[in-house]
Order: structure tokens, then C-alpha cells, then sequence
């Protein structure tokens, strides 16, 4: 058959033609999910590690404490000597100062928060809970066993692990520096190379602007990459499939040139230059996204319209990031369940990615499936996923919605 003769290059050119079929979200999600093992790791110091994924759990040295000690600043002393004791009717002890000796009963020792707790005392009690005078303590209240004092080991034991899998913040830092690490294995950053395709032809006299390339990059940092200087090309192939053959990185975002018009030469120049191994994906927007790799280098084809090309990159290119920088690789939006307050019409087939308002408590659909562009996306306050079987959901119906920002006051 004539089909059988044609190169792949070919069988993936649906320039003038259209999409034969569509990979569904499931199966490139996938193919994403497939490649993205091979992560690369890096030593640092530990003050720099701010932001960083940890390459495996930190094995802790020592006890945190290393001993018995005093979690507040007071008085150390045996719980059972304050039972009973209250404003009326405060209990006499004597007090006395450090010795390095067993705690005798009935008596206090003054003690600092962080101080080894002293032997025969179980409890610290606080300095507001007793009055101090001329060598005697009363006790205005009773303390249980415990009370005010850090175990050995409570807040990590000697031999444990540290697991950390989501990016380090100052707080892990000083955690992992109280356990005398001083230089970290992390996970070293994914360089994305970003290849912006020219603009289209019959553009002539109109104004065209790149608004892929600051978003892209934000995106890519967002998501534990280092975005290398965009390349903005011609869409022709040729200059594509070198583009490609050329670029060093960990993944590579080719932006427009990916749809069924006459130039639109993204998918035959990747298939060129190495494999094209999807081309066309069953969502709105975003249906034209491809992949595929040069060499062993994965390779996504965004398409150029800025609304398609954020939820191409976030379903698809970002989680292969996201999973490369070891990171959560799920949509890194809080979810919340909400009320529609008018229907959503999803077509059965495709998985449709909705943007919604909210307004009086209830989410409202803003601008077309398709198209409404990045002025519907700024406009939103988070998007719903209508999922391929569904035709959409009627008004009053609970659907779960990615939210841009955390709006649980809503």
C-alpha cells in the first residue's frame, strides 16, 4: 500500500490534512511519566539548598537531643513533689544549684531551656508557676511527668532518616545544620532549552508578540528548571530540525508551528531530527501538542496560542519537569470541591480544561473551551477538568476545581 511506502516524517505530516486520531491525556501522560527517571544530582552547601530537592533521605547521626534536657527556661524537680499544689495552697521546696549529682526529692534545681535535665528530675516547672526566695521554692501549681522537658532522641534518633521529597524551605535548612550536614546531594536542576518558532505567514502588517517566552520561563523555574535563552527562529523545517539536532539540554520546549497549516513545520522537523512519537492529544485547548525525542533528549511541541500552549505545558512538559527535578509531578494547584453556578458543555471524546470565576461562592465557566486566550486565563481564579467521557456538568453540581491561589475563605 502507498501508506506503507510513506517515511515517518510522512505518516506525522497532517499539514492541509488534519488529525487521522488523537492520543488520549492517559496515554501521553504516560509516555511523560516513562522517560522522566533519569535525574542528575549535585553537592552544595546547605545554606544554599533553599528551594532544592533532596537527591535521598539524610541518615541522622546523632540523638536530637542528645540527652534528657529542659524545653523551657524554669525550675527541674521531681513531678511528684508538686502533686497537689496550687495558689491556695502553694507547696515549700528548696532549691538549689547545679550540682552534676542526682536531684534529691524535694528540691529544685534552676534550670535553662536546652540544659541537661538533671538526674532524679522528670519535669521543668515554669518560673511564672512558683515563687523563689532566700533558698526556697513554692509551687503554685502542679506539673505531671514530662511536663516542659525534651527526651533524647525525641526530635530524631540517632540511625533515622530524614525524608524530605518536596523542595527544602529555611526551616528544613536549619534542621538539617542543627545535625551538623554541611553539604547536600540534591537534585540538580533540569536545563530546559526553549525553541520559539517565528511567526506564522499571512501575519503580515498585524503585530505579533511574544507572550510564550516570559511565561514558558517563569513556568520552568516555577517547576525546578533552569530555562536556558530562548532561540526565536524561522518555522521553516529545516532550520527546526538543525535547531534541534543542536540543542544541549535535559528537555527541550519547541513553542508554535504545531497544527495542520501549511507551515506549521514543528512536527516533521522533530520527526527529522529524531522521533515524533505523539502528535495531536484528545484536550481543549491544546489538541496540536506533539512529543517526542532527539537522541535521548525529550522534546514537546507547544502549540503557539498562549492559552494552549500554558495547558500543554502544564499537563505535559511540566510534569516530565516536575518529575525530572524531583518534584511532585501532579498540577501544582491546591484543589477544592465548588459548586457550579451555571453548566459547563464538554464535548465526549476530549478532555476539556475550563476556566472558572468565582462569584458569591459558586464557580461560573469564563470564555470559550478553545479560545478566549490568556485574558480568560488571567481573568480566572482556577479551571476544571472535564474528563473525556463526561458532556459537561449542570448548574449546582460539586466538581473539583484547581485553584490559582488558596481562596479556602470562599
Amino acid at each position: 500500500m502507498i501508506g506503507d511506502k510513506m517515511s515517518a516524517a510522512q505518516r506525522g505530516d497532517v499539514r492541509l490534512r488534519g488529525f487521522p486520531d488523537r492520543s488520549s491525556v492517559e496515554a501521553a501522560m504516560a509516555w511523560v511519566d516513562a522517560l522522566a527517571t533519569n535525574r542528575a544530582y549535585e553537592a552544595i552547601d546547605v545554606e544554599q539548598a533553599s528551594g532544592r530537592v533532596l537527591a535521598a533521605p539524610i541518615q541522622v547521626p546523632a540523638d536530637i537531643p542528645p540527652f534528657d534536657c529542659a524545653a523551657t527556661d524554669g525550675y527541674a524537680l521531681r513531678s511528684t513533689d508538686t502533686i497537689g499544689a496550687s495558689n491556695y495552697n502553694p507547696l515549700l521546696l528548696f532549691t538549689m544549684e547545679a550540682t552534676g549529682v542526682e536531684l534529691a526529692p524535694n528540691t529544685a534545681e534552676v534550670i535553662a531551656a536546652g540544659s541537661r535535665l538533671p538526674e532524679g528530675a522528670d519535669a521543668v516547672l515554669p518560673f511564672e508557676t512558683g515563687q523563689s526566695n532566700q533558698g526556697k521554692l513554692e509551687v503554685l501549681g502542679a506539673v505531671a511527668a514530662g511536663n516542659g522537658v525534651l527526651r533524647r532522641g525525641q526530635q530524631a534518633g540517632a540511625g533515622s532518616k530524614i525524608e524530605i521529597s518536596r523542595p527544602l524551605r529555611p526551616h528544613d535548612l536549619g534542621l538539617l545544620a542543627a545535625l551538623g550536614v554541611s553539604r547536600l546531594q540534591v537534585v540538580r536542576p533540569p536545563g530546559v532549552r526553549l525553541l520559539v518558532a517565528g511567526p506564522k505567514s499571512g501575519r503580515h502588517g498585524v503585530a505579533s508578540y511574544d507572550a510564550n517566552t516570559p511565561m514558558l520561563s517563569r513556568l520552568v523555574a516555577r517547576d525546578g528548571g533552569l530555562p536556558e535563552a530562548p532561540g526565536i527562529m524561522t518555522g521553516q523545517k529545516e532550520a527546526l530540525a538543525q535547531a534541534l539536532a543542536a540543542a544541549k539540554a535535559d528537555l527541550i520546549l519547541v513553542c508554535g508551528r504545531t497544527g495542520t497549516g501549511p507551515d506549521d513545520e514543528a512536527p516533521v522537523a522533530l520527526a527529522s531530527a529524531g522521533e515524533l512519537a505523539i502528535h495531536g492529544i484528545a484536550m481543549r485547548p491544546g489538541g496540536s501538542a506533539g512529543m517526542g525525542r532527539v537522541g535521548s533528549i525529550p522534546v514537546f511541541l507547544l502549540p503557539g496560542d498562549p492559552l494552549a500552549c500554558l495547558y500543554v505545558y502544564e499537563f505535559f512538559a511540566g510534569r516530565f519537569l516536575r518529575r525530572l527535578a524531583g518534584r511532585d509531578a501532579r498540577l501544582p494547584y491546591p484543589m477544592r470541591e465548588i459548586e457550579l453556578g451555571r453548566k459547563i458543555v464538554s464535548a465526549v471524546g476530549l478532555v476539556d480544561v475550563c476556566r472558572v470565576r468565582l462569584r458569591e461562592g459558586k464557580a461560573e465557566p469564563i470564555g470559550s473551551l478553545e479560545h478566549g486566550g490568556l485574558a480568560s486565563a488571567a481573568r480566572a481564579d482556577g479551571f476544571v477538568v472535564v474528563p473525556a467521557p463526561s458532556e459537561g456538568y449542570a448548574p449546582g453540581a460539586r466538581v473539583a476545581a484547581y485553584m490559582y491561589e488558596d481562596l479556602s475563605d470562599w
